[in-house]
């Protein structure tokens, strides 16, 4: 006795007269091409090596032309540092000072 495979049965086939053309699909926010058309614009593009070093370089000028060696040197936290870094140059060079003058 042959097996007979099992076939799904089309009762409530759907049959269009026309397929709808890839413009028509777009159009429709809900359909499989325009989500995934969605989801490719949004991906994450990687920049090439030459891209990355050329972007540095452009911002590297920009900041030349501010008259700023770049974002890192500014605000109240940078201010801080150069402060304690500051007074504890200073505190360096008193005690230098005290070690010569005891010598």
């Amino acid at each position: 006795m042959t097996r007979i495979k099992k076939q799904r049965r089309a009762a409530n086939l759907i049959v269009l007269d026309k397929t709808p053309k890839k413009k028509e699909k777009l159009a429709d926010p809900e359909s499989y091409e325009s989500r995934k058309q969605a989801a490719l614009k949004k991906r994450k593009k990687h920049l090439s090596v030459y891209e990355k070093t050329r972007l540095a370089q452009e911002q590297q000028r920009r900041n030349d032309e501010a008259g700023r060696r770049g974002a890192a040197n500014l605000g109240p936290l940078a201010e801080k540092i150069r402060a304690r870094n500051a007074e504890q140059e200073k505190i360096k060079q008193q005690q230098e000072a005290e070690d010569n003058s005891a010598d």
